[in-house]
């Protein structure tokens, strides 16, 4: 599977065409002439890793009933100017 290239000047000019190509395989976005980053779909992405669950799916099991999810409040600081 080859990989098409964008320079991130291109990738900046036009995200639509990328996004487009990364339907069709991954994408590989360079920095003077360096890939820097990856994009690729999220099926693609769930497919390599082997992730296909969500946070949601993970909570709804079954064996998962009796667990308390303990999440801690947020707090937010103010200060004056």
């Amino acid at each position: 599977m080859s990989a098409d290239t964008f320079t991130s000047r291109q990738f900046n000019q036009d995200p639509t065409s990328v996004k487009r190509a990364a339907k069709k395989g991954p994408v590989k976005i360079t920095e003077r002439g360096v890939v820097s980053f990856m994009m690729m779909s999220i099926d693609e992405y769930l497919e390599i890793t082997g992730k296909n669950s969500t946070i949601s799916d993970v909570l709804a099991a079954p064996n998962t009933v009796g667990i308390e999810l303990v999440v801690p409040k947020f707090s937010t600081v103010t200060q004056s100017i």
